[in-house]
C-alpha cells in the first residue's frame, strides 16, 4: 500500500495546470491490496480513507495540488455526503458516504479526498460501471435487459460506452488499443496493478478514468 501511495503523491503535481485536478486529491491505494475483490464498495471506500484519518493528517507528506507547496501542513476542514452506487449480490446498492475535505496551510485551499473507487462528479462507482460494460461486451443480454438489470437508462449505457472507448485509447495508446478488444481490456480491471495504472492515467490526462464531466475549480465537491 505504501508503494502505491508514494506513486500517487509523486504523480499528482504533474496535473497542476488543469482545473479538475486542483479541487481534489485522488488516493490510488485500494486495488494494490489483495483482498479488494471480497470487499463491498463501502468497505473499499472506508479502507482507502484510513490513510487520511484525522490522526494521520499531520504526518502526511505530499504537495498541494493548487499551490504546489511541497510539504504543507494538512488539517481537517469539512466534509460532505454523497451517494456511491454499487452492484452487489445481484442488486444495485446505494451507499451514503462522507467525503472529507482537507486544507493546505500554505494557500488555504481545500481539497476533497477521493479514493479511486469514486469517479468525480458521478454517483456510480468505478466498479459498477466496469461491471455494466463487461456485461455489455459479453453480449449475453439485450440492451434493455442490461439496463433493467442495473436500473440505468439506455442513454447512460451508451454514454459510458463512448467514454470507455475514448479512455481505453488514451490508456493503451493508439497502436495497442487497435489490437486490444474492449472485453479483453475490461477483463484486466481491476487487478493488483490497477491503482498504479489509474494514477498514471490521472497524471497524463488530468482527469480520472471514466470521468465524463469536467468541472471548473470553483466547484467545492466532486
Amino acid at each position: 500500500m505504501l508503494a502505491c501511495l508514494t506513486l500517487f503523491l509523486f504523480l499528482l503535481p504533474c496535473a497542476l495546470a488543469h482545473c479538475t485536478s486542483k479541487t481534489m486529491i485522488r488516493a490510488f491505494t485500494i486495488f494494490c491490496k489483495l483482498n479488494f475483490i471480497k470487499l463491498s464498495a463501502m468497505e473499499l471506500f472506508t479502507e482507502a480513507m484510513r490513510d487520511f484519518s484525522k490522526d494521520k493528517l499531520s504526518t502526511l507528506v505530499f504537495p498541494c495540488p493548487f499551490c504546489g507547496t511541497k510539504h504543507p501542513h494538512w488539517s481537517e476542514f469539512a466534509s460532505y455526503e454523497r451517494d456511491l452506487i454499487s452492484y452487489e449480490k445481484s442488486l444495485a446498492v446505494t451507499y451514503k458516504i462522507t467525503v472529507s475535505r482537507i486544507i493546505c496551510s500554505s494557500c488555504g485551499h481545500t481539497h476533497a479526498i477521493l479514493p479511486e473507487i469514486i469517479i468525480p462528479y458521478s454517483s456510480y462507482s468505478l466498479i459498477f460501471i466496469l461491471k455494466v460494460l463487461r456485461d455489455y461486451y459479453l453480449s449475453h443480454m439485450t440492451v434493455q435487459q442490461l439496463c433493467d438489470k442495473y436500473t440505468i437508462a439506455a442513454s447512460t449505457l451508451y454514454s459510458w460506452k463512448q467514454l470507455f472507448l475514448l479512455h481505453k485509447k488514451l490508456w493503451l495508446g493508439v497502436l495497442e488499443d487497435a489490437v486490444t478488444k474492449p472485453l479483453t481490456f475490461l477483463s484486466s480491471l481491476p487487478s493488483a496493478a490497477t491503482s498504479d495504472e489509474l494514477a498514471c492515467f490521472f497524471q497524463s490526462q488530468a482527469r480520472s478514468f471514466l470521468q465524463g464531466v469536467t468541472k471548473t475549480a470553483h466547484f467545492n465537491s466532486a
